[in-house]
């Protein structure tokens, strides 16, 4: 296969100027769409209780875990805006996504200690399993940053139950153990 690639002529060709000029109107409307996704990104990362009040308690960010602990410039987020049950914060307080550590890669979760001091809350569940599910598939290493609080008390019923909910996620790590298990 190796000969075949390294023979294979270039896919595509460069993009004519009168075509470029055709699309402006799509990348502008594109551009735009990726700004209001990354202020929307920031929104979510600066919610609940700022950085200078974790300091102060001798806590670092989420986000500054994972700077700390993967290889720089290798930490890809995922899921950052998803939010299935239309929680007040706009988010599942999970920042996952794929990163290397020490040269090697894997899946990273960790919880987002800024909002509720990183407790469980509506659709994440839904976001644990997506990761764990992840992490079976691409046959790669879950990494937990654990700094949670519990489970937020009203919202019990939409965190535990059903065959998606937090107990899926703790059955999820069996069956990955079992796997890497000799």
């Amino acid at each position: 296969m190796r000969q075949y690639f390294k023979q294979m002529d270039n896919l595509g060709k460069p993009l004519k100027p009168a075509f470029k000029e055709m699309m402006t109107g799509n990348v502008a409307k594109i551009k735009e769409i990726m700004a209001e996704i990354d202020r929307e990104v920031d929104r979510i990362k600066n919610f609940g209780v700022s950085t200078e009040t974790l300091h102060q308690r001798g806590e670092m960010t989420v986000w500054e875990r994972i700077e700390y602990l993967v290889d720089p410039g290798t930490f890809t987020p995922l899921h950052t805006i998803y939010d299935p049950d239309d929680e007040e914060s706009g988010q599942t307080n999970v920042v996952d996504g794929l990163a290397r550590i020490n040269g090697k890669w894997c899946v990273l979760v960790g919880f987002n200690n800024k909002w509720i001091a990183g407790a469980w809350i509506a659709g994440q569940a839904d976001n644990n399993l997506r990761v764990t599910d992840m992490a079976k598939i691409l046959h790669l290493p879950l990494v937990w940053l654990v700094n949670c609080s519990g489970v937020k008390l009203p919202e019990q019923e939409k965190v535990y139950a059903n065959r998606r909910g937090q107990g899926t996620c703790f059955f999820r790590h069996a069956e990955l153990e079992r796997k890497v298990s000799p």
